[in-house]
């Protein structure tokens, strides 16, 4: 999608072209009555001098490849050169440490050890593999309880990881990263997960609402604020939470209720009914640290308070939701077949690749 036009009720649909430059299909518009946007969200990098150039983003199948050659190759450098490591040299910094970049850490922890453990016998994890994990805010995981962000730092740091806080990062440089106190942290490797925002096409898309990232500004009910034949859901949407007086959290529980209560309410749309408002429920919040611990709060309904969670009831819990989340998408026969599919293969496939 490359634009609206909502005079004529058309989706703008760019072209299609091969790698050698060959027009696959041409640029076209498809019209509608009712429009659903869900196009989820890309990482927001502020502005921030030299991301573009030297860090590397997680959005893709194609980017987290990109990173994972850079990864292994770092590690088979390191094993083959000579002379003493260099300033910065395995070295990974992970910019933004909401709950991606705190699961990040954790799992590239276990995965550099897994990684060394096939004869890279001249690397010494402890000693040579160092993760910094940046954060802006006074402490990780600004958005959920204290209470989680304690226990996950305690964990993180507890297993090596640095971990700075109140630390806003002025710009990525070849060599690593260079905060706004003046400090530089020398890294092999960078990488951002300091926030999402909406695709830049969402911006004032035909005369839509939109917010300072891109997000289709909607009501209650999910319409757009301009257009009531427009609806957006997802992360590119800007939904009222009144109750925080904020709006959602762009996450996959609001965009999972989201679609469940529009899938209703659209067939009431076109019997010309009245659609229901959407009210979020928030239930709770889990961060995995991979196969070290999971931790989290889960929004005890009875209990009227949220209720600190840890260990392997979390970590049941973490793989409850996001296999509730795959059932959505899939539904029951695929997700159980991936489900053995991957039992199998951890015990069969190495968990880290050297290809």
């Amino acid at each position: 999608m490359i634009g609206l036009d909502r005079g004529r009720r058309e989706v703008l649909v760019g072209s299609v072209v091969e790698e050698n430059g060959t027009e696959v299909t041409p640029a076209r518009g498809y019209g509608y009555d009712t429009l659903v946007l869900a196009v989820g969200s890309l990482t927001n990098d502020f502005g921030t001098p030299g991301v573009a150039e030297h860090a590397i983003c997680l959005e893709t199948p194609d980017q987290a490849a990109r990173f994972h050659g850079r990864l292994v190759n770092a590690c088979l450098r390191a094993q083959s050169q000579n002379e003493p490591l260099r300033p910065g040299q395995l070295q990974v910094a992970i910019i933004g440490a909401g709950a991606t970049g705190v699961e990040l850490a954790a799992e590239l922890h276990k995965s550099t050890r897994e990684l060394v453990a096939f004869g890279l016998d001249r690397i010494d994890p402890d000693r040579d593999i160092t993760l910094h994990l940046v954060e802006a805010a006074d402490r990780i995981l600004p958005a959920l309880p204290e209470r989680i962000a304690k226990a996950a730092t305690d964990l993180l740091t507890g297993l090596g990881v640095k971990v700075y806080t109140s630390a806003r990062v002025a710009a990525v440089v070849p060599n690593g990263v260079k905060l706004a106190d003046g400090r530089i942290i020398a890294a092999e490797l960078v990488v951002w997960a300091a926030g999402v925002k909406a695709p830049a096409f969402l911006y004032n898309l035909d005369g839509l609402e939109t917010n300072e990232t891109n997000q289709l500004v909607v009501r209650q009910t999910l319409q757009t604020t301009r257009d009531d034949d427009i609806f957006a859901i997802g992360d590119c949407a800007a939904c009222p939470w009144p109750e925080r007086n904020a709006t959602v959290p762009p996450r996959a529980q609001a965009a999972h209720q989201q679609s469940t209560h529009l899938a209703r309410q659209l067939p009431r749309k076109l019997a010309g009914q009245r659609l229901a408002p959407w009210h979020y429920r928030d239930f709770g919040s889990l961060v995995s640290l991979g196969e070290y611990s999971t931790v989290g709060s889960l929004m005890g309904k009875l209990i009227g308070r949220s209720l600190f969670v840890e260990g392997y009831f979390a970590r049941f819990m973490y793989v409850s939701l996001y296999k509730m989340h795959e059932y959505a998408l899939h539904g029951f026969i695929k997700v159980a077949l991936d489900t053995v599919v991957r039992l199998i293969n951890r015990r069969t496939e190495p968990q880290v690749k050297l290809h």
